[in-house]
C-alpha cells in the first residue's frame, strides 16, 4: 500500500489508494484503519482485539453509507494493559501495522 503495508486481498490493497470521497458521509471520506472490537474471553475478562489488516472505514464522526462482510483475523489484548490502551490511541490516527505480524486469536 502507499505506506508499505503489505495486503493479502487485492481488492484491499486496492482500497489503501482510494481517494476521498462522499461514500463515508456528504463531507467525509474513507480511511485506512484496523478493525477494533471489544469483547469478552473464556474467563468473562474484556479483550481489545484488532485486526491484523487495516481496512477502509469511515472516519470517527461520520457514517458509513455502505456495509461490506468479510472474515478477518483479529489479535486480542487483555483491554486493562497500558499497551492495550496506548494501541487504542495509536489506533485512531493510523493502521497498526504492527497487528500484521502478531498472532491469530479470533476470526
Amino acid at each position: 500500500g502507499p505506506n508499505r503495508e503489505v495486503y493479502q486481498s487485492p481488492f484491499d490493497f486496492g482500497l489503501s489508494y482510494r481517494i476521498p470521497s462522499r461514500e463515508c458521509h456528504e463531507q467525509g471520506w474513507t480511511v485506512m484503519r484496523n478493525v477494533r472490537k471489544t469483547v469478552l474471553n473464556e474467563f468473562n475478562k474484556k479483550e481489545t482485539c484488532f485486526s491484523k489488516m487495516p481496512v477502509a472505514q469511515c472516519p470517527e464522526g461520520f457514517r458509513a453509507t455502505r456495509w461490506e462482510t468479510r472474515d478477518m483475523e483479529f489479535h486480542c489484548l487483555p483491554s486493562e494493559l497500558d499497551i492495550t490502551r496506548k494501541y487504542i490511541e495509536l489506533h485512531k490516527t493510523k493502521p497498526l501495522d504492527m497487528m500484521a505480524k502478531k498472532r491469530t486469536d479470533r476470526v
